[in-house]
């Protein structure tokens, strides 16, 4: 076994968002991870990505301002 090989970087999502996601369409967390990681390629997928980018931007433009 080569010890050489980098390690898998995993992402990682703001745990608001998710929780936020999960309520607004019901979604498991496992699925939503997955979209994100893009694992999933459905409709409801790209939904959940395009979601995710617009709810952390409200976030971040939220705590920036204070």
């Amino acid at each position: 076994m080569d010890k050489s090989k980098e390690k898998k970087k995993y992402n990682s999502y703001n745990s608001i968002v998710i929780k936020r996601i999960k309520e607004k369409m019901g979604l498991s967390t496992q699925f939503i991870h997955q979209s994100l990681r893009g694992d999933r390629t459905s409709e409801t997928s790209e939904t959940v990505k395009l979601e995710y980018a617009r709810i952390l931007a409200e976030v971040e433009k939220t705590l920036s301002n204070n």
